[in-house]
């Protein structure tokens, strides 16, 4: 089940953001999804809508890819994307959600999801590597929150503009199960799951996840053995003569979301429904660490020029620019 994090974060980019309809000004120049501002939730490559935004260089460049082992030892490896000053090094990985769910504990990174009662439904965490990666292999030690029906846990690749996307995933109510998928263009072929049984509880202990994507084939390993293999050659459409198989450069990515009480009675059924909610009830997901290899045909040094976003706050207050329709755009004020 392909995971769509735009769709959760709507109403936190709506409170929070200048509303625009096609372009932006120099002071809010980045576009996504309808609104305009300056800082990395909407200036991040992969987020950042470069046809709408401002000009061609207003959306960050892709960072590139790195070797590196994170072992959230340190607060600074995931911080309120909002903070991001748009160096990879110092921040490997950003919370993309208002309220942040996301946090170091004990060593781990810690995804949680509380239950939102407007919405009557559960408020998750996504935590976006700062890193691209475009072939390569990652390793991911993860405890799953599938304690209870309902709750997804996610460990993504993908690329938000393109649609390309390789995945495993865990659904509460089959905990000693993890779900391995691939995406091209945002097709949305589901029949292309693959369930592996990991033989234990998935919520109880930690176990290790790879990745291994190379320009001719997609590897998924579970606690070091293969447990499937997709070759590109096998992925060619003959009505198109393309081959359906996740090319674009990506984010590694983990999230924990509420499948059971989504509203998509496809999803709630393969998540499992409802989602036990209660009082002072939450689901958390935890990740140990996350060791990425770059492809050979990638270097290992990282760009850190990213982009310093503007503050709106120093200096003189910029002027109004007017936008199509008569709205006005001003950065948002911090």
């Amino acid at each position: 089940m392909k995971f769509n994090s735009l769709l959760l974060a709507a109403t936190a980019l709506a409170a929070s953001a200048v509303q625009a309809q096609s372009t932006c000004n120099e002071w809010s120049p980045c576009f996504r999804e309808g609104y305009c501002d300056s800082d990395a939730m909407f200036c991040l490559w992969g987020l950042c809508d470069e046809a709408k935004s401002f000009n061609s260089t207003s959306c960050w460049k892709p960072e590139g890819c790195a070797s590196q082992l994170v072992t959230f030892d340190s607060s600074a490896d995931v911080i309120p994307i909002r903070t991001y000053s748009g160096n990879p090094n110092v921040n490997p990985y950003l919370s993309i959600f208002e309220p942040d769910n996301a946090s170091i504990v004990d060593g781990a990174l810690k995804l949680q999801m509380n239950y939102q009662a407007a919405q009557n439904k559960g408020f998750g965490a996504t935590a976006d590597a700062s890193h691209t990666i475009q072939y390569g292999r990652v390793t991911a030690r993860v405890k799953t929150a599938s304690v209870a029906p309902g709750v997804v846990s996610s460990f993504i690749i993908r690329n938000d503009q393109t649609g390309d996307e390789i995945d495993f995933e865990w659904v509460g109510k089959d905990p000693s199960q993890v779900q391995t998928n691939y995406y091209f263009n945002d097709i949305l072929d589901y029949t292309k799951m693959v369930a592996y049984n990991v033989g234990a509880d998935t919520s109880k202990d930690y176990h290790d996840y790879t990745i291994d994507w190379s320009e001719n084939s997609i590897q998924w390993l579970v606690d070091g053995k293969v447990i499937r293999v997709v070759n590109k050659a096998d992925t060619l459409d003959a009505a198109t003569g393309k081959y359906l198989f996740p090319t674009s450069e990506a984010r590694v990515a983990f999230s924990i979301w509420d499948g059971g009480n989504s509203g998509a009675q496809g999803t709630a059924e393969w998540a499992g429904y409802p989602t036990p909610w209660g009082n002072g009830v939450s689901y958390q997901m935890f990740v140990d660490s996350v060791d990425v290899k770059c492809s050979g045909d990638q270097g290992t040094q990282t760009s850190t020029d990213a982009g310093e976003p503007s503050n709106p706050t120093s200096g003189p207050e910029p002027p109004v620019s007017n936008l199509p329709g008569g709205q006005k755009c001003r950065p948002r004020p911090y």
